[in-house]
């Protein structure tokens, strides 16, 4: 009889077959090593950059004495908020520095005795940068960002409130010897540039257009302003002004910015002027931020400055400017007082640099 195969043995599987299935799951494994390792590789460059590799930048901003409070608090949470420009994690400080002395600082050689230079300049007006775009362009980066903004108005003796009812910007020049309006143009005298351009722009009926140099230089408004400054009564500077209007003298008003006098009357329990609102278009301070272009600053400091801000202009990042008077997009200005009602304002167009530097030397003739 023939034998027969064993019942328990089995046919093997194939050498082929278990080979091709290794080879597919090492190409998995490597796959997947791959995108971990790709991953990873992200992830740290993500975490050095967090980390600030380069290290502690000090970048300093000079400003106008009255923003260098909310500025300083808003440097304060851009320094803890992480932000990294250029690999540097940005420390901004922010000095006080009037902005004639800032101007002329900026136009020759920076005197340390200011401090650190400045990579970023916020001054009162539009009435500095185009100055010293003027004399040193090649010292401004682009056109400066608005940081915040204040209308200018008057600021009026309260016993004289009744003669400035109806008051227009056209007229004042005209009733000077009645209406008495000091025009200091010292280191806080932006409200007499930013009255200035009010009226020139209604002299030269510009309906609201930004004022060209020709106007500017015209003989209608540098002969009215020449009459407006010739007419006023003399005054050391603003607070100065503002200190005779809450004592008797002759002095019945003078024009400063909304945020100005909103800080004045601070804590003077109603013994403060009175702000009015002369119809027609408005000019306002509006606190170019200034980005520098000097031989003793690098790129990184260019770019901090840049971040900062754009930071500083955010949303709620900007509600220390608009809890100290100034007007700032998309926060609410502070309630009325008896001094300042925050009423809306009609906008005029800022006049071109020429312009703005046109007035301004008349004024100071």
């Amino acid at each position: 009889m023939g034998s027969h195969r064993s019942g328990t043995g089995s046919r093997g599987v194939a050498r082929w077959l278990i080979a091709a299935v290794i080879a597919v799951i090492l190409v998995i494994v490597v796959i997947v090593a791959m995108v971990w390792l790709s991953g990873r590789s992200a992830q740290q460059g993500k975490d050095a950059a967090a980390q600030c590799v380069r290290g502690d930048l000090q970048v300093r901003v000079a400003a106008a004495p009255a923003m260098v409070g909310p500025l300083q608090r808003i440097a304060d949470s851009f320094n803890s908020s992480g932000t990294v420009s250029s690999d540097y994690c940005a420390k901004i400080t922010v000095a006080g520095v009037d902005s004639p002395v800032a101007l002329e600082a900026l136009s020759g050689t920076w005197d340390r005795k200011l401090g650190d230079v400045p990579s970023l300049w916020v001054p009162e007006s539009s009435v500095w940068t185009a100055r010293l775009a003027a004399r040193k362009p090649a010292e401004v980066s682009g056109q400066p960002s608005s940081i915040a903004s204040s209308p200018v108005l008057l600021a009026v003796r309260g016993s004289a409130q009744k003669s400035f009812d109806g008051a227009r910007w056209l007229d004042l020049p005209a009733k000077q010897s009645d209406l008495k309006v000091a025009l200091p143009t010292g280191a806080d005298g932006d409200g007499t540039y930013l009255a200035a351009q009010s009226i020139a722009a209604a002299v030269a009926r510009t309906a609201g257009a930004p004022l060209s140099e020709d106007a500017a230089k015209g003989p209608l408004v540098t002969g009215t302003l020449a009459r407006w400054k010739s007419g006023a009564p003399k005054s050391s500077g603003t607070l100065a002004a503002l200190d005779s209007l809450t004592v008797p003298g002759e002095t019945n008003a003078v024009p400063v910015t909304e945020q100005q006098l909103y800080s004045y009357a601070r804590g003077r329990d109603g013994a403060s002027p009175v702000g009015v609102y002369p119809g027609g278009p408005t000019a306002s301070a509006t606190y170019p931020g200034l980005v520098l272009e000097r031989d003793d600053l690098d790129e990184a400091h260019h770019r901090a400055a840049a971040d900062f801000v754009a930071f500083a202009t955010k949303g709620e990042n900007a509600k220390p400017l608009a809890d100290a008077g100034f007007r700032v997009p998309g926060q609410p200005t502070p309630a009325k007082t008896p001094a300042v009602e925050f009423g809306t304002v009609e906008p005029l167009a800022p006049a071109a640099n020429p312009a703005t530097i046109a007035l301004a030397d008349t004024l100071n003739r």
